[in-house]
């Protein structure tokens, strides 16, 4: 593939075939023709001219949570961030700038030491800020989406872009930032008492640990919570909880959630998924909708 080639010649380094297992909490997927770390706005920018050039689908990867990849994996390239990106900054009192590849979990706690308040409820979301600003990640006490001011930005040519508050959409688990590759984001937050703040990330950080599986490999919750529902409540009372699809299974702690408790595939999980979302619509009615992402081929 010459465009993997032009890649190399520019110094991007990109992985041939790479298992994107290797990049996802499922620790599911199969490989990227091409994967790429762009560690600058540089390199950023170069990767998806020369995709673009090609023709070449790109696939923008943060953290690989809240993502099923699935075993025919994904074709093109797969444009990952970090370096400068990775970077969480202050520059006014009540101001944050967060790269794209930053942890959820390290910005809220840098901004609760610094005496910034506003981010707490989402200290457990499992993600990159640039992916948690696509899907407007959030929990039951708040969203990221409220407290952004700008958000910077490729557009598909590679061209820089900055989207200002006016300008952004943010909805229950999306955004219209789908089609941009989201480089950092400027949040205006609250300032308060840093121990106050502190505790109340304690006590978040510590009400997900006795709830969630965070210690087995799965994406945060599968699917939304219907209006006026909740998603776990209606999988458990479908007699699904703890039920096994070959590697996969829905949680023994939060019906929400789908392991890989056994080397699964991607085809167990969809699998899984098919059987909740018949079981529930069977025994209420109501069709869940996916907050996972399902993408490759």
């Amino acid at each position: 593939m010459d465009w993997i080639a032009e890649l190399e010649r520019a110094g991007l380094s990109p992985l041939r075939d790479e298992p994107l297992a290797r990049h996802t909490s499922f620790k599911i997927g199969g490989p990227a023709d091409a994967f790429v770390t762009a560690r600058s706005r540089e390199q950023a920018g170069a990767s998806l001219r020369i995709a673009r050039a090609a023709d070449v689908p790109v696939f923008f990867l943060g953290w690989g949570s809240n993502l099923l990849v699935r075993d025919g994996g994904i074709r093109g390239l797969v444009l990952a961030l970090g370096g400068d990106f990775e970077k969480i900054e202050f520059p006014g009192p009540e101001l944050v700038r967060a790269g794209a590849a930053a942890r959820v979990p390290q910005l809220v706690v840098s901004c609760a030491e610094n005496g910034l308040s506003g981010l707490e409820p989402i200290v457990g979301v499992p993600g990159a800020v640039g992916g948690a600003l696509v899907m407007n990640a959030g929990t039951r006490e708040g969203e990221i989406g409220p407290f952004v001011e700008e958000v910077e930005a490729l557009d598909p040519h590679g061209a820089p872009m900055t989207l200002l508050r006016e300008e952004l959409v943010f909805e229950y688990r999306s955004s219209n930032l789908g089609k941009s590759l989201v480089l950092s984001a400027l949040l205006r937050l609250k300032r308060g008492v840093k121990a106050d703040i502190m505790a109340v990330v304690a006590r978040q950080q510590q009400k997900r640990l006795q709830t969630q599986p965070i210690h087995t490999f799965n994406v945060g919750s599968t699917f939304k919570n219907p209006p006026g529902h909740f998603a776990a409540q209606m999988i458990e009372q479908s007699g699904l909880k703890g039920h096994v699809v070959g590697g996969a299974r829905v949680s023994p702690m939060h019906a929400n959630f789908i392991e890989n408790f056994a080397g699964a595939k991607a085809s167990d999980v969809l699998a899984l998924v098919d059987l909740i979302s018949e079981r529930v619509r069977a025994a209420s009615g109501v069709k869940l909708e996916l907050e996972m992402r399902i993408v490759g081929e």
